[in-house]
């Protein structure tokens, strides 16, 4: 993992790969900053199982499921890893409660995530 001098994980490419190399066997909750004052608690989850009729596309075992807490939760397919920063914005928040600098940063984290998965076999 990447961490500031306070011990917050932050975007870089040791954050993307370690959290995907533990998502196959294991839920991911880290405590992250964009390097501008704002902290999010965030679950990562990649490959839940999944019983009943769920809505609006997700896919168990196949997408990755991230929730920032206290905000919201989707779930992402894992071979599209350059999604705009307005897509995650618009599922994990209210449209426009991070605002550009922040949505940017939460889109590196992400999208550096499903990156790595889509290259573990």
């Amino acid at each position: 993992m990447n961490y500031d001098s306070y011990g917050e994980v932050e975007n870089g490419q040791q954050t993307y790969r370690g959290i995907a190399e533990e998502l196959p066997e294991n839920a991911v909750i880290i405590g992250w900053t964009d390097k501008n004052g704002t902290h999010f608690d965030i679950l990562f989850v990649y490959t839940a199982l999944g019983y009943g009729d769920l809505q609006g596309g997700l896919r168990p075992r196949k997408d990755l499921f991230v929730s920032i807490m206290r905000y919201g939760a989707f779930a992402f397919e894992v071979n599209e890893a350059d999604t705009h920063p307005g897509y995650y914005e618009e599922k994990l928040a209210t449209r426009g409660a991070f605002g550009t600098e922040l949505a940017e940063k939460i889109a590196e984290l992400i999208n550096g995530v499903r990156r790595e998965l889509h290259k573990i076999p």
